[in-house]
């Protein structure tokens, strides 16, 4: 799901409902905000991706995989993008 879909939903209430009934858990929202926050400090801060992902390790207390996968779920992408 691309980042826009997912803003929108959001907005609406969409994925509100859809976690109440259950069509999706917590880790959702936990990506999307993990998504949205490595884009900040990319506009922001001007920071590079990787610079961003390391960094959002220390604030959500996530290891890096977990990070980058956050970034890919909403990135239209179906493979995994690292710097390795």
């Amino acid at each position: 799901m691309n980042i826009q879909t997912a803003n929108h939903l959001f907005s609406n209430g969409t994925l509100s409902e859809m976690y109440k009934a259950g069509f999706i858990t917590e880790k959702f929202f936990s990506y999307r905000e993990i998504y949205l926050w490595v884009h900040s400090q990319m506009e922001t801060r001007k920071l590079s991706k990787n610079k961003a992902v390391i960094e959002a390790q220390g604030k959500f207390q996530k290891d890096e995989r977990t990070i980058w996968r956050a970034i890919n779920s909403f990135s239209g992408t179906d493979t995994l993008v690292s710097p390795l």
